[in-house]
């Protein structure tokens, strides 16, 4: 069985993280097959993992000030910032379709496909476990994955150009001088749209498939629609704690 590859290209950051959401629904329902989805968020957000404390991790008064929007996602790990410069990609699937043994075997597997990928454009990159990739010892990619009914979201972020002095101020608990970006690091302007491409080629070769290009389905559009009236457009749940 082959997968699905979206491209919700800049988007806002309430709608991508529902669709995500809806995206293993509508995998869980057996509606969808298994799916990459790429986007960049057309605006500075933070997103805060499932679990973390909005006033342990975020000042409030500053992301007003910036217009950094807050949201919250259903998978785990710290609070992170992200912005157009910024690619995210997601991989929902079926853990019964693929071979990994543990949360960490994901995590490598996916890290690995990264690191590869930056290879074939000249860039140097490290996997460190259990899901950072580093650039010159300083963190430009991380992922969380939740499992829920026998689907796995794992999703992550490649720093390409982002404003990481922002970062910096909004995020209470940010590691100044460990994070950056490939740009700050390399000086090299990437392209998006190249760095998709190698991406979804690594990902081809790891879980052995081809990735058809299509969009949402209109079962996915409702359960998005559902999602941001339940969740997402709620203060009650991007902050929650």
């Amino acid at each position: 069985m082959g997968w699905r590859q979206l491209d919700s290209n800049i988007s806002d950051p309430f709608y991508v993280t529902a669709l995500d959401e809806a995206i293993s629904i509508a995998r869980k329902d057996d509606k969808v097959d298994n799916t990459l989805h790429f986007y960049r968020r057309n605006t500075s957000t933070i997103s805060v993992g499932r679990s973390r404390k909005i006033d342990d991790d975020i000042d409030i008064d500053i992301c007003k000030k910036n217009n950094v929007k807050i949201v919250r996602r259903t998978t785990g790990g710290g609070s992170i910032y992200t912005d157009k410069g910024c690619l995210i990609y997601s991989l929902i699937f079926d853990k019964n379709s693929l071979r990994f043994s543990s949360p960490l075997d994901i995590f490598e597997s996916i890290c690995n496909c990264l690191v590869s990928a930056f290879k074939k454009i000249d860039i140097i990159t490290w996997y460190k476990q259990p899901n950072d990739i580093l650039l010159n010892e300083k963190k430009i990619s991380g992922s969380a994955q939740i499992l829920k009914e026998d689907i796995i979201l794992i999703h992550g972020t490649v720093l390409v150009d982002t404003n990481i002095d922002l970062m910096n101020k909004v995020l209470k608990q940010s590691k100044q001088g460990y994070v950056s970006t490939i740009y700050r690091e390399t000086k090299k302007n990437i392209s998006f749209t190249m760095l998709k491409n190698f991406l979804k080629k690594e990902f081809e070769v790891t879980f052995d498939t081809g990735f058809e290009k299509t969009d949402i389905t209109e079962y996915e559009e409702k359960l998005v629609e559902k999602l941001l009236d339940e969740r997402y457009h709620n203060d009650s749940w991007n902050y929650m704690r």
